[in-house]
């Protein structure tokens, strides 16, 4: 595996503890990014970031999930599996995962309907994979479908699907309180400081 190869799975596998609450893992993926946010679509996967972490880690949605059913898990492409989600997936389930998974092109994927699921819950969610822990905000397929567009919007708000009511109560918070403290500050906040103001907003309620 060449260097980049190396570091590119590095920040893969932090983004995947950051996404499951691991907040120092978090800051270490966004000042990363933040080293390159010139450009734009990774100054945007950046923010992206931070609404995905306030929707797994800072808000209560499981009531918004069961009405809403699980449609993320029911319908759509099949779900691409990393090889650090292949060995954790296998070593928590105790086995291979030929009865779950299939190959197509060289990755192992996880049809939808998803076999992990029971009614509308995640029967694997405390060890579920990258790609279901980046959905809908980091989810590079529903997010840069046309780049050339987003980049022409001062404020580019993130993209989520009209089902996802977990989603979208996310969007509406983290926008709100992103507007706040731009007012604030005289200028749009880093992903970083956006997080914080987050998480004291978060502590508050608590």
């Amino acid at each position: 595996m060449c260097e980049l190869q190396e570091e590119l799975e590095r920040i893969n596998k932090l983004t995947k503890q950051a996404l499951r609450g691991n907040l120092k893992a978090l800051k270490e993926v966004l000042s990363f990014l933040w080293k390159y946010r010139e450009l734009f679509v990774i100054r945007y996967t950046a923010y992206l970031l931070v609404y995905q972490y306030a929707m797994n880690c800072l808000l209560s949605l499981s009531e918004y999930c069961r009405l809403c059913g699980g449609k993320c898990c029911r319908e759509g492409l099949p779900l691409p599996l990393y090889d650090f989600d292949v060995d954790e997936l296998e070593s928590r389930l105790g086995g291979s995962l030929k009865r779950y998974a299939r190959i197509v092109e060289g990755v192992m994927v996880l049809p939808r309907p998803c076999p992990f699921l029971e009614g509308w819950k995640c029967s694997i969610h405390e060890f579920k994979p990258y790609a279901c822990l980046s959905y809908p905000f980091a989810t590079e397929d529903e997010q840069l479908k046309d780049v050339a567009l987003l980049e022409k919007e001062p404020d580019p708000l993130p993209y989520v699907p009209s089902f996802c009511i977990a989603g979208i109560k996310t969007k509406t918070m983290v926008a709100s309180v992103m507007s706040s403290l731009k007012s604030r500050l005289g200028r749009a906040p880093t992903p970083i400081e956006l997080l914080e103001e987050l998480i004291k907003e978060h502590e508050s309620k608590c």
